[in-house]
């Protein structure tokens, strides 16, 4: 919230709310390719500038095993797919953008934003530089069950980036498309949705498409139509408890221990290596961290 502003709350609430309102009319009175809405506070003014200066790193590509299979299924001794986005379907609107990641996380002058290949890239329609995208398969639980695989359904790790001050950041897009991971879901977020991840994530964008996308926000069986939307955030890690306990579930103890070793040389460097304990050290901070801090997250 501070770092967006008080103000930029307010108004991306009054977005939500707004849409969420009349959703209902969208596409029934009117096309969906013809209806325009209200763009007057949004970043309109975009023209091609040129490449953007932004090039990503992986170092998952060589210390994790990847699966390359791009469809959804159950997968098996991988800590991540090989997966390309789907792009919105144009025009699209960018409709915010946090000037504090741009100039204090990635290097990046305002100006950018005005690029309409930074448009693009914010919403999975081009890569940046150096971007491998791989989606994250992890497990956990849901209403109190073990669920089992569930993974990165609509999400997308384009990669890395350090900055100048020698931060590294992982660079995700959420509402980008499905995933070997998205079940039975469309592999789309909404407005709604979007707005939340924007405001409570470290986030770069939100971009906004006329594209539908079809939800039954009460869960009552009223399936309305809604506009798709991308988020472009950020993590020190995307890797999160849920990470560990699907390789445990299925014995795969030796992806576990790969795993490990990667999260304590990369995030833990307190840990020795050599420590005879250092797994159960590794996991021990790593749940005090889940609750303190958005460096791992329970599922």
């Amino acid at each position: 919230m501070t770092k967006h502003g008080f103000t930029l709350f307010l108004f991306l609430s009054a977005v939500a709310i707004a849409t969420f309102r009349d959703e209902q009319e969208f596409c029934e009175n009117e096309s969906c390719n013809e209806r325009e809405f209200d763009k007057s506070h949004f970043y309109s003014d975009v023209k091609h500038c040129g490449e953007i200066p932004l090039a990503l790193s992986h170092k998952l590509l060589d210390a994790l095993p990847l699966d390359d299979g791009n469809v959804i299924r159950t997968v098996k001794r991988s800590v991540f797919s090989e997966s390309q986005p789907s792009p919105l379907k144009e025009p699209l609107t960018l409709a915010a953008v946090s000037q504090d990641v741009l100039r204090n996380i990635l290097d990046l002058n305002e100006s950018v934003i005005q690029n309409e290949e930074f448009v693009r890239c914010v919403s999975g329609g081009k890569l940046f530089p150096g971007s491998v995208p791989l989606a994250h398969r992890y497990g956990g639980h849901q209403f109190g069950y073990w669920a089992g695989q569930l993974g990165d359904g609509r999400a997308h790790l384009l990669g890395e980036y350090t900055n100048r001050k020698g931060e590294r950041w992982e660079v995700q897009l959420k509402g980008s498309g499905k995933t070997p991971y998205s079940r039975s879901g469309d592999g789309r977020a909404v407005i709604r949705s979007s707005v939340r991840e924007f405001l409570c994530s470290e986030a770069i964008s939100l971009v906004v498409s006329e594209e539908p996308v079809w939800r039954d926000p009460f869960y009552n069986g009223s399936v309305i139509k809604e506009r798709g939307a991308v988020v472009l955030r950020l993590a020190k890690s995307w890797f999160r408890i849920g990470s560990l306990e699907i390789l445990t579930r299925t014995g795969e103890l030796d992806v576990l221990r790969t795993l490990l070793d990667f999260v304590i040389k990369e995030h833990f460097k307190s840990i020795a290596t050599n420590d005879p304990d250092k797994y159960v050290v590794s996991i021990c901070v790593s749940l005090l961290f889940s609750c303190n801090t958005r460096l791992f997250y329970i599922v």
